[in-house]
């Protein structure tokens, strides 16, 4: 009896003690573990601490750097901002966040923390400023963001020096994609990319069974019709799917040849699947509702075609891969100091933090030199458009305006635009000349490519002329394009005019804008831009003679109303 009553009270007693025992060496377990994590914390922050003090002369000059280049780049940043606004370059605003987590990824980079200025840093220093003042000065808007990133990697290069910003490189090329595509290439590829994603989506609708006709960017469905506006180009599929391809092709892929191809695939992968959206659209209109296709499909459809291109760059990603290239995960130790790095850390010499005030002193020359060139100090007198005459030998014309908007992105302080006709000849000519006080970013002319390429025209040919102007210009060189949308044809000439020069080319108008704000303090100019339609049966070479009679005698007014 005795021994079974100890049994009885042994079986129940035992458990709980067991449990207490557990949980007693659960919470001893948990103290050593705080105890080990204060003592690894206390050590880490004395080397900080201690880093931070053997260093303590580099931040009032790396302060006064970041001050200055925030100065500098303030209005150019919020511009660029406001530019990943447009849904096409709304990836931009992710750019930034990949850039830090990839900085993340390497922060094995910074162990040392040590400082290892680099004579590379000043010289990338003073290219940023020679971009940042030729955007300025030469109202290249792209030129001034390239300058802010050019910049960031001068200051790296300044802190870590070379051989850290080389192992960086990667998260830095990624970086570059905060730069917005310049507006003309951003109309020229909208508008490749709306015909081969038109082309591609009809053979796609032929193939699923459906009658179409393609004519340019117009698919005709027979009872409707379907338009692949600029939106549906692509465009903004394109660029984002670059970027993760970019990011894909890096953590994935070791060999460069296999991360090319990758990166390669991104465009059309992008463009194949933005053509399926679009046969889809077609296929719903016809087989289900209009309704349908252009309500709640269209809506769900920009998702679902980044999401199918990155399924495909995945799949593609592992086709071509010969063997598992999973990338092993980044070595997550913590930043610890050894005591020897520390030991060895005597602080920065004097030779080392006058890069640090150099790079000061450089970037706020540039800035000086950027503000200075770029203010318009000299103003021309010149006559109104308020005043320009509507007849021009025997040309008639009627003045137009532009609509409140159009006018705003044009961004001239003066403008005129008439349409002219002489009863000698068939076409009618439309003159559009606007002018600027001085140029500069988001105040300059156009490339004149880009407003009729906007408008849905297609580029057929673009070459420079040499044609015969009045006695004070003579021979002279103009731009020429034909372009086409449908079945109409319009010959455009156009030239830049201003400060007695006529020039033909964007970039050269670009040049000569730098070269006569620094040394003639001027920057005022205007674009001239003629245009009309070919008609059925009429040579270019006809219509280009009836061009060359009014130029000639516009030539003789308008040299009135743009100073020379």
């Amino acid at each position: 009896m005795e021994l079974s009553a100890a049994r009885l009270s042994y079986a129940s007693s035992g458990p709980k003690d067991d449990q207490q025992s557990v949980i007693n060496c659960l919470i001893k377990q948990y103290k050593h573990f705080i105890a080990a994590i204060e003592s690894i914390s206390m050590k880490t922050n004395e080397k900080i601490l201690n880093f931070i003090y053997v260093n303590r002369a580099v931040y009032l000059p790396l302060v006064i750097l970041i001050a200055i280049l925030s100065l500098q780049f303030h209005k150019d940043i919020n511009n660029m901002i406001r530019r990943w606004n447009n849904e096409d370059l709304s990836y931009g605003y992710l750019v930034p966040l990949v850039f830090v987590y990839l900085i993340y990824l390497r922060r094995d980079v910074f162990k040392s923390f040590s400082f290892s200025p680099s004579y590379s840093g000043i010289i990338l220093f003073c290219l940023s400023g020679t971009f940042y003042i030729a955007g300025k000065t030469g109202s290249l808007e792209t030129f001034t963001y390239l300058s802010i990133w050019i910049s960031i990697i001068s200051v790296f290069l300044i802190l870590f020096g070379t051989h850290t910003v080389k192992r960086l490189a990667f998260p830095f090329v990624i970086l570059g994609f905060i730069i917005p595509v310049p507006e003309y290439l951003n109309q020229m590829f909208t508008f490749r990319l709306k015909i081969i994603s038109s082309e591609l989506s009809a053979t796609m609708m032929r193939w699923a069974g459906l009658s179409v006709f393609r004519d340019g960017n117009v698919i005709d469905l027979g009872v409707t019709q379907l338009q692949v506006v600029d939106a549906c180009s692509g465009l903004r599929y394109v660029l984002p799917l670059l970027l993760m391809g970019f990011i894909f092709a890096y953590l994935f892929h070791k060999s460069r040849l296999e991360r090319l191809v990758v990166i390669g695939m991104t465009i059309p992968i992008s463009i194949l699947a933005n053509a399926m959206r679009i046969a889809v659209t077609g296929y719903l209109t016809l087989k289900v509702s209009h309704e349908v296709a252009q309500g709640f499909f269209h809506g769900l459809s920009g998702w679902m075609v980044f999401m199918i291109s990155f399924i495909l760059l995945v799949l593609f990603g592992r086709i071509i891969r010969r063997h598992d290239r999973v990338r092993e995960a980044e070595k997550t130790g913590s930043a610890d100091i050894d005591s020897s790095t520390i030991e060895d850390m005597k602080g920065l010499s004097r030779s080392k933090l006058y890069f640090l005030w150099s790079a000061c002193f450089v970037c706020l020359f540039f800035w000086g030199c950027g503000a200075l060139l770029s203010s318009p100090t000299v103003k021309v007198a010149r006559k109104s458009f308020e005043n320009f005459p509507d007849s021009i030998g025997e040309w008639r014309g009627s003045k137009t305006f532009l609509e409140e908007d159009i006018l705003k992105s044009l961004w001239a302080d003066d403008y005129v635009m008439i349409s002219f006709k002489n009863e000698k000849f068939p076409n009618t000519l439309l003159l559009l000349v606007p002018y600027y006080d001085y140029q500069g970013p988001k105040h300059t002319a156009h490339a004149p490519a880009s407003c009729l390429i906007g408008g849905g025209y297609a580029l057929l040919s673009k070459r420079v002329i040499s044609r015969d102007f009045p006695p004070s210009h003579e021979k002279v060189k103009i731009g020429q394009m034909i372009l086409e949308k449908g079945d109409q044809k319009i010959l455009s000439n156009y030239w830049f005019q201003g400060r007695g020069r006529i020039i033909a080319g964007e970039y050269s108008n670009k040049w000569y804008l730098l070269w006569d704000s620094i040394t003639r303090r001027r920057s005022d100019g205007a674009l001239v831009r003629i245009e009309t339609t070919v008609d059925k049966g009429q040579a270019i070479e006809d219509v280009q003679n009836i061009m060359d009679i009014f130029t000639g005698q516009l030539m003789g007014v308008l040299t009135e109303y743009i100073p020379e």
